[in-house]
């Protein structure tokens, strides 16, 4: 019961991370939309990812790992074709300076604002991942 709680808990944390670097992620009015989208992370990285990663060990394997990446961004995709008000709209990044280093301003289009928003995701879950098992 405790590692579903806590898988629950870094599903939602890897969202909320995602919903607040890409500010073009427009979740809606309906509030069954935020259960949706963290229940959806949820079964992917509990019940179809274990599923995937052994299937497809050896690709697991050589792409280091690119399965749950895959999912996620299959997850968002199919995410904005059903789910009423959920929308993901191109990002323009205006660049930022951190400790030195110096992030260039950028144009996301809408499928490349999906698989960043789908990399956040992946990096933070696996992050969490580590620390807390």
């Amino acid at each position: 019961m405790r590692h579903y709680l806590k898988a629950i808990i870094v599903s939602a944390v890897s969202f909320y991370t995602a919903y607040t670097l890409v500010p073009t992620i427009k979740i809606g009015q309906d509030p069954k939309n935020i259960l949706l989208l963290i229940g959806g992370i949820f079964i992917i990285s509990q019940i179809i990812n274990p599923i995937f990663s052994l299937v497809l060990l050896p690709i697991n394997h050589l792409t280091f790992g690119l399965v749950m990446f895959v999912l996620n961004a299959a997850l968002f995709f199919a995410l904005l074709n059903y789910l009423p008000g959920f929308v993901i709209t191109p990002y323009d990044f205006a660049g930022a300076s951190i400790a030195g280093i110096i992030l260039p301003p950028m144009n996301f289009d809408k499928i490349t604002t999906i698989v960043l928003a789908a990399a956040i995701i992946t990096i933070v879950q696996k992050i969490l991942h580590i620390i807390f098992e």
